[in-house]
């Protein structure tokens, strides 16, 4: 009795051929061109493993930004931290500074000009493109403006993100949404449409897109033209240099010094009529004081004490609909 067996060929498979694969080293040179952003990615095509029957992969390099001791960068455009005094804010400073190509430049203010302290809050370094402000406007609407999406909530902050994220996926650049006190209604439009049809109605609250232009002038800081990074596409053009400055006031002055500086500079805003020689006229100096410390220390004494009407908040306090996803139905 003969019994036969088929199997694949170990060598080659089953396929009918063999191959044989080999190790080789091959240098790859890799060109980065100025301006390149951070996670700019330099491909070789077809450099990658070969296999039988399959397409050669690619290599792909991705360049990775290593932060600078002292430049900062945001796009084309350097950020350079540094602190002058008061005298230096106020009569003028120079600056020397190397940078990164090697050069030496010597950076100074115009004559007479004065170095402002930055706006507060504003971070020029925070990347906040998608962030989108608003201008509330109490007892308004625009009903002649046709209803693009509607949201059966009325949470702020629950729609407000849902312009900036659910309805710009959507393709709905939302210029103003109404709430009123059951739901909220999106509406597209330009700044100047929408408050030209705008009208007064009760027991709605608009919220209308704010101009993107109306704080230029606050957000205004001292730069050097055309000393920031050349940009990708074109490495002639460059972008700008900007100095955060921080304005370092002194400890204290004496009182003639004040007397003094109060003869060069701008009158007080803030004229005083009373006289201290008034007895009806309290006299108080201001003190440096820590508001968080003082906010903890009287919160004990600020709390209710056990009103049975509180039995439907929550370990955090007053409940609201803060958090729930928005339901836009488009219009």
């Amino acid at each position: 009795m003969i019994q036969q067996m088929q199997s694949a060929c170990d060598a080659c498979g089953g396929q009918g051929k063999s191959f044989k694969t080999k190790r080789e080293r091959e240098v790859l040179e890799v060109h980065i061109q100025k301006g390149a952003p951070h996670d700019h990615k330099i491909p070789f095509r077809e450099m990658a493993d070969e296999h039988p029957d399959a397409d050669t992969g690619d290599v792909i390099f991705i360049c990775k930004q290593e932060e600078h001791k002292m430049f900062k960068r945001k796009g084309a455009d350097l950020y350079l931290e540094r602190t002058i005094s008061l005298v230096e804010a106020l009569c003028g400073f120079e600056m020397e500074l190397e940078h990164l190509d090697g050069r030496k430049l010597l950076i100074k203010t115009a004559p007479g000009e004065i170095v402002q302290p930055m706006m507060q809050g504003f971070d020029p370094l925070a990347y906040d493109e998608g962030k989108m402000e608003w201008e509330v406007m109490e007892g308004y609407d625009c009903p002649d403006i046709d209803n693009v999406a509607q949201a059966d909530t009325t949470d702020v902050d629950t729609l407000k993100k849902a312009c900036e994220t659910q309805l710009k996926r959507k393709g709905i650049d939302v210029g103003v949404f109404v709430v009123d006190g059951q739901r909220a209604y999106f509406k597209q439009g330009s700044r100047e449409e929408i408050m030209a049809a705008r009208k007064v109605r009760k027991n709605c609250t608009m919220y209308v897109l704010a101009d993107p232009n109306a704080k230029n002038a606050m957000r205004v800081m001292k730069a050097v033209k055309d000393e920031g990074m050349p940009t990708y596409k074109n490495p002639f053009v460059h972008g700008n240099l900007f100095l955060i400055l921080t304005i370092q006031f002194p400890d204290r002055l004496e009182p003639d010094v004040q007397a003094k500086l109060k003869q060069h500079l701008p009158p007080p805003l803030l004229p005083c009529s009373f006289k201290e020689d008034d007895p009806a006229v309290e006299i108080h100096n201001l003190v440096d004081m820590d508001p968080v410390q003082s906010f903890n220390s009287n919160k004990v004494n600020m709390q209710d004490g056990g009103n049975a009407y509180d039995e439907d908040e929550g370990p955090g306090g007053m409940r609201g609909p803060g958090g729930q996803n928005v339901q836009c139905q488009q219009m």
